[in-house]
């Protein structure tokens, strides 16, 4: 990652945010450079306040998910919807967080460094690399503490998750009840009526047409537009135009020696014994003193943590910590833990968190790798960071050149001898790679650069680095009814043809209730009947608006010529349900059965997640600043 360019050029820094069931690691994008503005309180939830890079980064957070569903062009009318949702979320995740700290949730930071130890975002080779763990955070602008710290706050939430539905009570008749209705299997009949099979019926007049045009002319309009022109340097280029030797790499290899060195690595399991308000110190070590001695009195460490740990992430795998290096648990925990023999049990370890019993079950001897062993690697990282120190100075002339330049960039060009790049037709809302960075669309769109051509500051694109200015500006038009007319007759005969085919719908119903078969009307309509056997509530056989339909469709109306019809946009279904199946509890194993009562509890412990959630914000004092979603808070 170019970091320094980034800082130096364009402020962008990442910000993580925990997955608390996945623990995935997932990026948004915020700025660094926090102006006034940006340090503006812009939610108050009971007495926390929540800036607007706080809310900008949620934001941003929401956008990519909406992304993931609907690509880069995202239409205009959810922006409304993404605003309101990245606020719920920042108002909830602050409630949650702060109930979780009062009622005393509490996660090891020996369950944390477990989960990012065995993360395998920050593994390298075959396991953990603090540096690669380092390098990865850093490169993100985000520290070490912070990143564990966001972590730790959304375990907490989730054993409050975990703790509801652990405590969802499930009847054997809501369970039954349950196996019934989500099991269930319907049979049936349908026939399809494509509102295509119409389009050659549907006579439009040239008058309906522009009528329609007229009506809706603000519909019609073309979006503003600019044409660009930009140099790039890209990192790559400049790798492979470095020359340097086999002598070079082994040099930067030698003075680099601690990075390719191993740490020893240990593994280990502890019982940890809290204290606080309710558990005083004194009682905590005398409890962790009687469980060392039923330890050596020969009770098994895994049952005795499973029954008494405080350390609930990992007292269910018998205080398994798995592997570590020197550094990655407290202090006090660390230097035990290091001076402990294979085997070895330790006496009772007090740390801010409690008092722990520590025993070593393995060790990994730390090793040098030779410089045979990653030469490859190692050439690759050597030429990518002689490039980014090029990369880096040549983004320092390009960005003095191109304020020096001011509104042209030819002079640039020459002077560093790139090709003058261009791209026309861009949108503020468009796909172009310029896109990507809306702070320089922003610029790119803002009044200086419109009117007087200036060129930008240099941005950075994954590898590359970029300035660019405005050549063409084209404001919103309204397009000419012969650009749109093709585009409008197609809309019409469209919705005519739907028209047509719910009217052939309902007709057939008609047909169907005089003593008609759906046999009958397949070979009158010309349309192939088809069947829908042992159909589930969750399959997607067919479109979700006829899954809802059938599955609506009551019991006592089921085998008994009852038709109903439902369209989904551009077709309509007539069907009928003929069969249902209950879903049957003597028909699964005890595996299938536990499995689903753990689905059940899941389910409701997530329902009255939910509702719990939704009380909190109820009884919550919650202040949103009315501009927050105006453009005095442009995003």
């Amino acid at each position: 990652m170019l970091e320094t360019i980034r800082e130096k050029f364009t402020g962008w820094i990442a910000g993580l945010i925990i997955g608390a069931i996945s623990i995935a690691l997932v990026i948004s994008f915020g700025n660094m450079n926090q102006t006034p503005l940006e340090q503006d309180v812009v939610i108050t939830v009971n007495d926390r306040e929540i800036t607007l890079i706080d809310y900008r980064e949620e934001y941003t957070n929401q956008l990519l998910q909406f992304q993931e569903v609907f690509g880069d062009e995202i239409p205009k009318s959810l922006e409304f919807t993404i605003q309101e949702s990245a606020t719920e979320n920042l108002i909830m995740k602050t409630l949650l967080n702060d109930y979780v700290d009062a009622q005393g949730y509490r996660v090891s930071p020996e369950y944390v460094a477990e989960l990012i130890t065995t993360n395998p975002n920050f593994q390298l080779g075959e396991g953990f690399n603090r540096e690669n763990y380092q390098a990865i955070l850093s490169s993100q602008g985000v520290s070490q503490s912070q990143y564990e710290n966001d972590l730790r706050i959304e375990l907490q939430i989730n054993q409050l998750r975990r703790g509801l539905i652990e405590s969802s009570f499930i009847t054997p008749s809501e369970f039954r009840q349950f196996v019934e209705l989500q099991m269930e299997e319907r049979d049936g009949q349908y026939l399809l009526i494509p509102s295509s099979k119409f389009a050659d019926q549907v006579s439009l007049d040239k008058e309906a047409v522009s009528a329609f045009y007229t009506e809706n002319i603000n519909s019609f309009m073309t979006e503003e537009e600019i044409d660009v022109e930009f140099l790039s340097i890209d990192i790559e280029d400049i790798a492979q135009s470095i020359e340097f030797s086999t002598l070079d790499v082994e040099q930067y290899y030698k003075e680099n020696l601690d990075r390719f060195r191993s740490n020893e690595e240990r593994k280990s399991s502890h019982i940890l014994i809290s204290f606080d308000d309710e558990v005083i110190e004194d009682a905590a070590l005398e409890q962790s003193k009687d469980i060392l001695l039923r330890i050596k009195d020969g009770e098994s460490f895994e049952e005795l943590a499973e029954e008494f740990s405080d350390d609930g992430g990992s007292a269910a795998n018998g205080g398994d910590l798995g592997w570590a290096e020197p550094g990655l648990f407290v202090s006090e925990f660390d230097q035990v833990l290091f001076a402990l023999e294979i085997g070895e049990i330790s006496d009772p370890v007090k740390t801010q968190f409690g008092y722990h019993i520590i025993r070593l079950d393995d060790v990994k001897e730390g090793r040098s790798k030779e410089f045979a062993e990653i030469e490859e690697e190692l050439t690759d990282e050597y030429s990518r960071l002689l490039a980014e120190d090029r990369l880096y100075d040549l983004a320092e002339q390009l960005d003095d050149l191109a304020l020096q330049a001011y509104n042209e960039l030819d002079t640039v060009a020459d002077r560093l001898a790139l090709e003058l790049n261009h791209i026309s037709a861009i949108t503020r809302e468009g796909s172009s790679f310029l896109n990507q960075q809306p702070e320089l669309i922003d610029i790119l769109f803002s009044p200086s650069s419109i009117e007087q051509s200036e060129n930008t500051p240099v941005y950075e694109f994954n590898n590359s680095i970029v300035v660019a200015r405005v050549v063409n500006h084209r404001l919103p038009e309204t397009k000419s009814f012969s650009e749109v007319e093709d585009e409008i007759a197609n809309l019409l005969t469209a919705q005519n043809s739907i028209e047509i085919a719910n009217e052939t719908a309902a007709q057939m119903l008609g047909l169907l209730s005089s003593g008609k078969t759906m046999t009958e009307l397949s070979d009158l309509y010309q349309l192939e009947l088809k069947e829908f056997n042992e159909l589930k509530r969750n399959d997607d056989a067919l479109p979700g608006a006829v899954m809802d339909a059938v599955f609506a469709t009551l019991k006592n109306k089921i085998g008994s010529n009852h038709y109903s019809t439902v369209a989904t946009g551009e077709d309509v279904y007539v069907f009928e349900v003929l069969r249902l199946n209950s879903g049957r509890l003597d028909n699964y194993n005890d595996q299938e059965r536990d499995s689903g009562k753990i689905a059940l509890a899941e389910q409701l412990g997530t329902y009255e997640m939910a509702s719990f959630a939704r009380e909190l914000r109820e009884n919550a004092e919650v202040e949103i600043n009315p501009n927050l979603f105006s453009d005095a808070y442009d995003l």
